[in-house]
């Protein structure tokens, strides 16, 4: 599906299904003023074309006792660049692993329980040949949350 078929009854169609996947069919048709038919068409649409890509869960990581979020930007190799993305990418506590411009090579989200995991992840884990520097920002607090971690 190109971009282009993407019109505004979508865009409000998605941007209830973002804010909970699990509304009927029936409660996203009043809300978007459309019949249940055509909200229905138009999700089967959306995902056919792969705008919408899957439904999934956002968890509340604070309620599972973690409460540490960092990103770790790091400057490596060229040739280490796809060993080192695999390995983050790998870890439990790895959310997201981003090729990056700019000062860093790979930019990797962790969330943990403690600034004690934290430090054993960045001396454990970030031990590989090919790293030849890190960057490491903590989050204090959002200003607007993930809408796929909560955090």
């Amino acid at each position: 599906m190109e971009l282009s078929v993407i019109d505004a009854l979508d865009m409000k169609i998605i941007r209830a299904l973002q804010t909970d996947a699990r509304k009927p069919v029936v409660q996203i048709a009043k809300e978007v003023n459309a019949n249940e038919a055509t909200v229905r068409r138009r999700i089967d649409k959306l995902l056919k074309g792969g705008i919408i890509e899957r439904f999934t869960v956002v968890l509340d990581y604070h309620k599972l006792g973690r409460v540490i979020k960092a990103f770790i930007g790091l400057r490596v190799e060229p040739a280490k660049l796809k060993t080192i993305a695999e390995h983050l990418a790998k870890h439990p506590d790895t959310q997201v692993v981003y090729r990056t411009s700019g000062d860093t090579d790979i930019v990797t989200e962790v969330i943990l329980e403690r600034m004690e995991d934290l430090n054993a992840f960045l001396e454990e884990e970030l031990k590989l040949e090919g790293i030849v520097g890190t960057i490491v920002t903590i989050v204090i607090g959002p200003y607007k949350r993930c809408p796929w971690t909560g955090l």
